[in-house]
């Protein structure tokens, strides 16, 4: 008992740690975390799967950098050398911090405004997991961001499969999505192909 306790304070501690209202939609994110079915385990680089699936899960996003908003909260995880992603599979929550870099890059790419162009930190998440072949519910929430999302999945088991979420910035007037608008959604796909929302 006094290991789940510490493991929600733990959590809450990483998803509202930049957050200044405790929103109906962030209580969402923290209850899907803490959620503990036993679903899936993480693999290490020289686990094998023991006869279950693969899932690589691929996960990036760009924020602005620390004190790019006036008045902005010291406590913001926009800029931070980590972000916290929440993934619920199944039942199961776990929250997988992605790693920030430093990224800079130009503002059109071919005549076409670049989503991601200017200073800012990018982060890249990547994961292995182990899991039986079969139908999954998953969820993804960004707490600060105040975004979340539920769809489906089913696993063949007859191979390593790649789930991809490819950010969707909100959009500037008169520029399109930019990543300083923050992040309006995830476009999902599962082997290269497009994941739908849950019915």
């Amino acid at each position: 008992m006094k290991k789940v306790i510490l493991l929600v304070s733990i959590i809450s501690g990483l998803l509202f740690g930049g957050c200044s209202t405790n929103s109906a939609m962030s209580v969402q994110i923290h209850s899907k975390a803490v959620e503990q079915a036993a679903v899936f385990e993480e693999m290490k680089d020289d686990d094998s799967s023991r006869g279950d699936s693969i899932l690589i899960i691929k996960a990036t996003m760009k924020t602005v950098k620390e004190g790019f908003y006036p008045l902005e909260s010291k406590n913001t995880l926009r800029g931070k050398p980590e972000y916290p992603f929440v993934f619920n599979i199944g039942g199961q929550g776990i929250v997988w911090q992605a790693k920030g870099l430093a990224d800079k890059q130009i503002d059109r790419i071919d005549e076409i405004r670049n989503p991601e162009g200017g200073e800012g930190v990018k982060y890249i998440l990547e994961k292995r997991i182990s899991i039986k072949p079969g139908t999954y519910k998953i969820f993804l929430g960004l707490a600060e961001e105040k975004f979340l999302k539920e769809f489906e999945i089913t696993l063949a088991g007859t191979g390593p499969s790649i789930l991809e979420f490819r950010p969707v910035y909100g959009r500037d007037k008169g520029k399109g999505p930019m990543f300083y608008r923050g992040i309006n959604d995830f476009e999902v796909f599962l082997d290269g192909h497009k994941v739908g929302p849950v019915n």
